[in-house]
């Protein structure tokens, strides 16, 4: 009887033993098929990155038409240069050179700031002495150069008169008609200018009120009989 219940077990447990290696081995089986749907799905991914390349081709033609617009600007600056050149014409026009009232002894003042070659950059002006020439020279030198010392004030209207502050009258002049020689003595006060364009001025205004005559050539003018007047307007010395 021990010997059929322990048959019984052993066919029973061998029975349950194929039932289980049954259930594994179909068990084990199911597992494998499930990758090979998945090897389909990445194929697709593959078309999508292809119709990008087309579009940046017609990106690139586009720009290269915009630059040549901007050379038309450049055409249009080369018209303004014409203009400047108007200008300076008016400038060289702006020194008048005056003229001695006919038929009358004159003196010269100064017109400042005209771009003259007298001074720094003056003119002479002539003023009428109010007096009509002799023919004599000696006496029309005398009339021009008192008149010219004798003016006073440092203005006459606009024109200004550098030796104002000279007290100087003529003396005596000689005249040698053969050589053009004229000289004169004037006796006074002379007073330096302390500016080296006055004196320069000063210089120019006596030397071509004496000179105004066309029979003088050269004219020395002394004051006080001891000095050249030429010499004591040297120009930078104080």
């Amino acid at each position: 009887m021990k010997n059929l219940t322990s048959t019984l077990k052993i066919s029973l447990f061998l029975f349950l033993l194929m039932i289980m290696t049954a259930c594994v081995s179909s068990a084990a089986i199911q597992p494998v098929e499930s990758p090979e749907p998945p090897t389909d799905t990445p194929l697709p991914q593959i078309d999508t990155p292809v119709p990008p390349t087309s579009t940046p081709t017609e990106t690139v033609t586009h720009t290269p038409t915009a630059t040549p617009t901007m050379t038309a600007t450049k055409t249009s600056t080369a018209t303004p240069t014409e203009e400047p050149t108007a200008t300076p014409t008016f400038t060289a026009t702006a020194v008048p050179q005056a003229a001695a009232p006919s038929n009358v002894i004159v003196k010269y003042l100064v017109h400042q700031g005209t771009g003259g070659s007298t001074g720094c950059g003056d003119s002479l002006v002539p003023v009428s002495t109010g007096f009509l020439p002799t023919g004599d020279v000696k006496a029309d030198v005398k009339i021009a150069i008192n008149s010219l010392f004798s003016t006073g004030t440092k203005y006459v209207g606009n024109l200004y008169n550098p030796l104002y502050q000279s007290n100087l009258r003529v003396g005596k002049v000689t005249f040698k008609k053969a050589t053009g020689e004229l000289t004169i003595h004037l006796t006074g006060g002379f007073t330096k200018p302390k500016d080296d364009c006055d004196k320069k001025l000063y210089r120019a205004q006596v030397w071509d009120t004496a000179r105004q005559f066309p029979e003088v050539w050269r004219a020395y003018i002394w004051v006080n009989d001891k000095y050249l007047l030429g010499d004591l307007l040297v120009v930078g010395d104080g």
